[in-house]
């Protein structure tokens, strides 16, 4: 177990473009740097980065996005395939990424991904700090609104924390995952972590009805709560905050309950804060107004009926593509996700039903993959339903003669 023997220098705090070109030249011929994003996901409406966290072999940065604005300086190591960069949970800062700057992020290793190919129960970074180098990680800030301004220094030192020792997490696991031979599978998830893109996020006019309780409420009860719903959508936006921050579920549930309702009456609503009344409450009469005229909502929408849905065939290789997973985890004393990940068995039990030709189910496949596990794969694939057998008709014998 490692530690340091005294506390690390404060981080550089970078808050103009001046800055992030000068960090571009320091970091000029780094091979590896730790990254980490903060964003304010929790309380907007508009996720944005607030902050990235670098870290080098010595020091530590924390840039300001909503200061600095321009981040182009940043894209030549993050594109850079010698440069390494190291996450933990990569997935959601590299969308975050992407989407915000667009920057290509190339060279990844993901600590996360790492230990949970390795086996390790806990996949958490406090978890793994503490285990490897005897440093407690305070969780007290995990949900912070980092795009408040200005930050305080406990909040710049948690952030700086994500990154501070990632590098050197990053060279123990490396260690284990070579001596356990699971470097190339490891290698290969990375990779398909840098080919993440992000999808902009619609708003679902249906997603009322997974509401806790709204299935259970009358017809016409429903379309109030339907309007109430569209109302706080439409509210969160133009405030700009995550729509729970503007209505709790449980209260759209209990307005929904309560309509027809009157104004004063509103205000003595279970969950109706005085600030709630004062600032939403003749709106919030208007839309359970809505509802009551509106069409009752009978029942929820169907199910898409198209090929969403998967046949019994498809199903069934399915499930023999996760036993076989399985078995070969337990031989190799790894996870099941070394062998193939959720994906892949979903891509592979499908790739029949696309094509008969048994040369192409293997597509989504590395080649590395495809030399380890492609007969076995293709025979499990070619295996085929057996057929339903034909229920056999009873000869009727003629009723005896009178």
């Amino acid at each position: 177990m490692e530690q340091e023997e005294q506390g690390p220098p404060p981080p550089r705090i970078l808050t103009t473009i001046s800055h992030l070109e000068w960090l571009s030249e320091r970091l000029h011929g780094e091979r590896r740097l730790a990254v980490d994003v903060e964003s304010d996901g929790f309380f907007a409406y508009r996720e944005k980065v607030c902050l990235i966290q670098i870290s080098s072999e010595k020091e530590d940065f924390i840039v300001d996005p909503l200061a600095a604005k321009d981040l182009s300086p940043l894209s030549r190591f993050m594109s850079d395939r010698e440069v390494e960069k190291v996450f933990h949970a990569s997935e959601y800062d590299i969308l975050c990424l992407k989407r915000d700057f667009g920057f290509r992020i190339h060279g990844v290793f993901d600590t996360m991904v790492a230990a949970r190919i390795l086996g390790e129960p806990k996949l958490g970074l406090a978890h793994l700090i503490g285990k490897h180098f005897g440093v407690h990680l305070s969780k007290k800030l995990q949900r912070a609104n980092w795009g408040k301004r200005p930050l305080s220094p406990e909040h710049l030192e948690y952030a700086r924390m994500d990154t501070h020792y990632l590098l050197r997490l990053r060279d123990i696991l490396e260690r284990e995952l070579e001596g356990r031979k699971l470097l190339k599978e490891a290698r290969e998830a990375f990779g398909r972590l840098e080919l993440l893109e992000h999808q902009a996020k619609e708003f679902d006019p249906q997603c009322y009805w997974r509401l806790p309780g709204a299935k259970e409420l009358p017809p016409r009860t429903r379309a109030v709560l339907k309007e109430l719903y569209f109302y706080r959508e439409r509210k969160s936006a133009e405030l700009n905050l995550a729509p729970f921050r503007v209505l709790s579920e449980p209260l759209l549930i209990k307005l929904a309950s309560l309509a027809p309702i009157s104004y004063e009456d509103l205000g003595k609503a279970r969950g109706m804060t005085p600030y709630l009344y004062e600032h939403y409450g003749k709106e919030l009469i208007e839309a359970m107004e809505r509802g009551l005229c509106a069409q009752p909502e009978e029942e929820p929408p169907a199910r898409p009926s198209n090929g969403d849905r998967w046949d019994g065939d498809t199903t069934r290789r399915y499930e023999s593509l996760r036993q076989w997973r399985k078995e070969q985890a337990d031989k190799r004393g790894v996870n099941p996700v070394v062998i193939l990940d959720t994906d892949e068995v979903k891509s592979l039990a499908e790739a029949p039903s696309r094509s008969t030709d048994p040369a192409t189910w293997l597509r989504s496949l590395s080649e590395y993959k495809k030399e380890l596990y492609g007969t076995e794969l293709t025979a499990i694939l070619s295996v085929q339903a057996p057929p339903r057998a034909k229920r056999r008709r009873r000869k009727r014998k003629p009723a005896p003669a009178a």
